[in-house]
């Protein structure tokens, strides 16, 4: 499932609250999860393409980014 992807990408990606990546659940981080496992995967079929659209490469990293830091502050006021 999409969503199980993103929490374990996360939890690659940010290793200090992966123990509270690991135990919260709710419908908001849900929806993170799923959102950044799409973003990550599109992301990586951008920087597989080519030629290269450099632009949009740019815009999904700054996206994957905001998912991240987005995931942190939820996850830091639980």
């Amino acid at each position: 499932m999409s969503k199980e992807r993103g929490r374990r990408k996360l939890m690659l990606r940010l290793p200090d609250i992966r123990h509270l990546l690991e135990s919260l659940t709710s419908e908001a981080l849900a929806e993170m999860f799923e959102s950044y496992d799409l973003a990550v995967d599109a992301l990586e079929r951008f920087r597989s393409r080519s030629p290269r659209d450099e632009k949009l490469i740019i815009e999904y990293e700054q996206l994957c980014h905001e998912i991240e830091q987005e995931v942190v502050v939820y996850c830091k006021n639980r």
